[in-house]
């Protein structure tokens, strides 16, 4: 009886205290259902759309690099004929009406905006075009689903047929396909100022994106951790770290403590200098894609201004920026005269 008396006890003096707490002054009338759906459908129409811009402008910057690094990549390229399908139920479920209704989308695979100069461009395919048959198959039926597309056009080593509907009309042409590096570069949500290179793929944040304000200045990440992917740095990277690991486990085996400190520096061992050679290789790739050179060392400078630390950078795992952009710059002089004189 009394544990109950107590609880009671409490309950009350749990309320009086809520009463006397500060309560926020009596708000307007909150906005109606319907209004609240309208602008959420909205924002997300926008966001849709930004997030795509952001993947054209990635893709824009990109191919060209993947083209001119196909001597990086020898037995690992792809075909590439500048196809991007999307349709309803390929967005997840809270987005697919702010997709329909963006792009006006159904169950059929419709085309997403073909690159310029992309093969799929110079044969006169557009945006929302609804794609029918590829070589001759039915594509949204069981003899070419959607999901087979993609590798089927990968591995595809000559022209295809495609076949689309646009407002009621059938179109056809033959696509020929450019061959690429097999690294798909990719856009990551959020995340640092940073990209990275994983040896089959690239990885690019969208604050890195909007970071590098100029294309010339994207071309330059993204050159940089294809370079690293050419160059066999990653699996250099990971041999170094395996052998750490194991010299740390023979170590702790005869009982000397080694908390990774070996698998640390295999790691360390080589980085800095990988990561001036990725700067080197792609200033040339830059040039074989056509992109100008002679600001390139910029970047580094503003990025030293922009975020102070890195202008030593005493990880241990990248130069300084003020040595990046001090070798950037004497390389871009010894290339522009050797192009000169050449």
């Amino acid at each position: 009886m009394g544990r109950r008396h107590a609880r009671y006890g409490c309950h009350w003096l749990l309320s009086l205290s809520l009463l006397g707490c500060a309560a926020p002054a009596p708000l307007p009338d909150k906005p109606s259902t319907e209004a609240i759906e309208r602008e959420t459908l909205s924002q997300q129409q926008q966001a849709l759309a930004l997030r795509h811009a952001r993947e054209f402008r990635l893709a824009r910057v990109s191919v060209p690099l993947l083209h001119a690094a196909l001597p990086l990549c020898p037995g690992h390229t792809r075909s590439w004929f500048g196809l991007s399908f999307h349709y309803r139920d390929r967005y997840p479920p809270q987005w697919r009406e702010a997709a329909k209704t963006l792009y006006s989308l159904d169950e059929h695979a419709r085309l997403r905006a073909p690159l310029p100069d992309s093969p799929a461009a110079r044969a006169g395919l557009r945006t929302g075009d609804r794609i029918t048959r590829i070589q001759g198959r039915d594509l949204d039926s069981e003899q070419l689903r959607l999901e087979q597309v993609e590798q089927l056009l990968r591995d595809q080593p000559g022209p295809v047929r495609v076949e689309w509907l646009r407002d009621g009309e059938s179109n056809s042409a033959e696509l020929t396909p450019l061959e690429l590096c097999d690294w798909p570069v990719e856009l990551s949500s959020g995340g640092p100022v940073n990209a990275f290179a994983y040896g089959n793929r690239v990885r690019i944040t969208e604050t890195m994106l909007r970071y590098a304000g100029s294309d010339d200045e994207l071309a330059l990440v993204v050159a940089h951790e294809l370079a690293h992917n050419g160059l066999d740095h990653i699996d250099k990277q990971l041999r170094n770290l395996l052998l750490g690991a194991l010299l740390d486990f023979a170590a702790t085996l005869n009982g000397i403590p080694s908390p990774g400190l070996a698998a640390t520096l295999g790691v360390r061992h080589g980085s800095v200098d990988w990561e001036l050679e990725a700067d080197f290789a792609a200033l040339s790739l830059l040039q074989a894609a056509g992109y100008p050179i002679d600001r390139a060392p910029e970047f580094w400078r503003r990025l030293g201004t922009d975020f102070p630390q890195a202008i030593r950078h005493s990880r241990g795992t990248h130069p300084s920026t003020a040595e990046r952009y001090l070798r950037m710059k004497a390389d871009v002089e010894r290339l522009q005269t050797a192009g000169d004189s050449g």
